[in-house]
């Protein structure tokens, strides 16, 4: 099971909280899930665009995201991203 930690403000928190004692269990997996999404996807591009600029390694991009290797050119791949970042400036 991949495994990825996303840092969650107390507010959302709160909210979530509220949610669910209003009966919305359900309502509230879907609002995690998305959430979770919504973070590694900003995470991802934040990084990305690092990467792209030569500042940052494949390999500590991947270590960063919380992945390995293999999974992180699969999340690149998947979103038609380039693995390489060759025409990065030195």
């Amino acid at each position: 099971m991949l495994k990825v930690v996303v840092p969650v403000k107390d507010e959302i928190l709160r909210a979530a909280e509220r949610r669910k004692t209003t009966g919305a269990d359900d309502e509230i997996t879907r609002f995690l899930a998305e959430l979770i999404n919504l973070g590694f996807e900003h995470r991802l591009e934040q990084l990305y665009k690092r990467f792209g600029e030569g500042e940052i390694s494949l390999g500590y991009f991947a270590q960063e995201m919380g992945l390995g290797m293999r999974d992180l050119y699969a999340a690149l791949e998947q979103r038609g991203l380039p693995t390489s970042n060759i025409s990065a400036r030195p």
